[in-house]
């Protein structure tokens, strides 16, 4: 069973750097996996155009098979791209979905220019 930082290795591939959706672009700094049993988190620290992020990013029980022996890597790259598809998403509705909102934690206090 891949330990909380091999899972973090293997997301780190495809999350970490410059991600883009056509629309805004992401840096993602770094990110966390916070195994809960059945369940994990992947805490992610990145600059979006409005400043300096820390997102939290639930996964669910089908998710959490990738802590299952040496998961293979069409498991790992979907459950990559699902984080993605959500970071995104986070980003263009925490303006206005309040469950948004709440996933987001801004560690700057200044807007970015």
């Amino acid at each position: 069973m891949p330990s909380v930082e091999g899972v973090r290795g293997l997301l780190a591939r495809y999350l970490t750097g410059r991600l883009e959706d056509g629309a805004v672009c992401l840096e993602v700094l770094g990110l966390e996996v916070i195994d809960q049993g059945r369940r994990f988190t992947v805490v992610v620290e990145l600059i979006a155009p409005d400043g300096h992020w820390r997102v939290r990013l639930e996964c669910d029980s089908s998710e959490h098979r990738i802590f299952d022996g040496s998961p293979p890597e069409e498991l790992v790259q979907a459950v990559a791209m699902s984080l993605r598809i959500r970071l995104f998403e986070w980003w263009h509705t925490k303006g206005s979905e309040r469950q948004s909102a709440r996933l987001g934690e801004r560690l700057d206090q200044g807007r970015f220019r």
